[in-house]
């Protein structure tokens, strides 16, 4: 299953490359975030795709309305699909957007594909089989590293202030600071290039299930604001924020003791 997803990412990926070769609208939904036709297209592919190799199983997206919990409850298995997380930096043009396709079972990630369409980098976690980065067909395992002084945070470029006080709040206003978009921030604690990834603004289930199971599986974790793992496909497809480490058995202690968590 995670490889025919990756073949469905990797469809979608060359339908954003395409959009971006040309002018494009940028028109704005309710909640005034962009969409674009390679948002559009994006969906379009990965959820032809999906539904075709595994019909049994429903899909949560962005770019759709989803049912009522109700309905929703009732399923076992599930697929969270961002088919452009980070169209604010697609537009901007620097790069940093993803794909991000999580297969969820019993309200856990079990499969993880972020794709960075730019780069033509993909990473890919399998519960249990670890955490990969695959570029020009060159498959490379991938770990998280322990806590190190000063550690190196990493933040989204939209919600600065908060992540920064909450960083000094904690002690760790010794640190190196990064800037990136979307879920390439999760890659980069997966892959041991940064240690820490705060996220205290309210966000999608589909923002962070790819990038949790990847994080895992590389050997990190992420909780949510009172330190208790995610979960998905909650009443509420909303999670109020996260934080993501790459060692929990260094970054747990460290984060109790300088009472990080909310009561």
């Amino acid at each position: 299953m995670a490889d025919r997803a990756l073949h469905a990412v990797w469809a979608a990926r060359e339908k954003i490359l395409e959009v971006m070769t040309q002018p494009f609208a940028v028109n704005y939904k309710s909640d005034q975030s962009p969409v674009t036709a390679a948002d559009v297209a994006s969906q379009e592919v990965l959820v032809h795709m999906l539904q075709h190799d595994y019909p049994h199983i429903p899909i949560i997206s962005e770019e759709t309305t989803a049912k009522p919990y109700e309905v929703r409850n009732r399923w076992k298995m599930l697929w969270l699909i961002d088919p452009l997380d980070g169209t604010k930096e697609f537009v901007r043009g620097n790069g940093e957007f993803t794909i991000n396709v999580a297969l969820i079972a019993d309200n856990h990630p079990v499969v993880a594909i972020i794709d960075w369409p730019e780069a033509r980098v993909t990473y890919k976690a399998v519960a249990g089989k670890g955490a990969y980065r695959i570029a020009q067909n060159h498959v490379q395992a991938i770990n998280s590293r322990p806590l190190t002084q000063p550690c190196r945070a990493i933040i989204s470029r939209s919600h600065r202030q908060s992540e920064v006080e909450w960083l000094n709040s904690v002690g760790l206003a010794e640190h190196s600071l990064s800037l990136m978009g979307s879920a390439l921030k999760f890659c980069r604690v997966a892959e041991g290039e940064a240690d820490i990834y705060p996220r205290l603004m309210p966000n999608m289930e589909w923002d962070s299930a790819a990038g949790q199971l990847l994080i895992e599986e590389a050997g990190g974790k992420v909780v949510d604001l009172h330190g208790e793992p995610l979960t998905y496909n909650k009443v509420d497809l909303h999670n109020d924020g996260f934080i993501a480490v790459g060692d929990w058995k260094t970054w747990g202690p460290y984060l109790h003791a300088h009472d990080a968590f909310s009561k």
